[in-house]
């Protein structure tokens, strides 16, 4: 949770291009990497985690802490 609060700061709340309202997740070999981007800001940071499949996926940074919550 620490890991997506850190990136939220970066993440604007409205937008004219969507995909900016998004966290980048990636995920590596034994950990996270969180990316959010405004385009003036830019924050990534990475967690330990447990991976099955490696692989990318932008998700609504807003629908995306409240389901982690």
């Amino acid at each position: 949770m620490n890991g997506i609060n850190i990136v939220l700061k970066a993440v604007p709340s409205k937008t004219t291009m969507p995909i900016l309202e998004c966290i980048l997740i990636d995920a590596l070999s034994g950990e996270i990497k969180l990316t959010g981007n405004d385009m003036e800001l830019g924050i990534e940071t990475k967690v330990e985690g447990t991976i099955l499949e490696h692989g990318k996926i932008a998700l609504d940074a807003k629908l995306f802490s409240d389901i982690i919550r």
